[in-house]
């Protein structure tokens, strides 16, 4: 698979995330508004389920998409950057992906063309 598509992909399903975290937000106005509502000396009512009862299904919500949407970000961002291998080193260094011989500070493998970090 292309890494244009791949990057696609996660891109889609990181905005999918997002979108799992707007119902949070939206009701958080409306929890904002109740607590203002409230008496702010009595803690009792502040803390009442049925002033918090809408807010309890969208936290569960926004922290799936929180995860959702910061893992595939990662994905996305990370994909097509080729990751270095350090050669093997016991005698004469060899590639650690193909076992080729390979001389000291290149920065490629001849044989397989893997990117060495020395």
């Amino acid at each position: 698979m292309p890494v244009a598509t791949r990057r696609f992909i996660y891109g889609v399903l990181a905005t999918l995330g997002f979108a799992l975290m707007v119902p949070f937000l939206v009701s958080m106005r409306r929890f904002q508004s109740a607590l203002l509502a409230t008496d702010r000396t009595d803690i009792g009512t502040m803390l009442e389920p049925a002033t918090a009862s809408f807010a309890q299904g969208s936290t569960l919500l926004f922290l799936v998409g929180l995860v959702l949407s910061s893992g595939f970000l990662y994905l996305a961002f990370s994909t097509g950057h080729p990751r270095a291998w350090r050669p093997r080193e016991n005698g004469t260094p060899r590639c650690a992906r193909c076992s080729a011989e390979v001389r000291f500070g290149l920065p490629r493998c001849p044989a397989c063309d893997q990117q060495l970090a020395w």
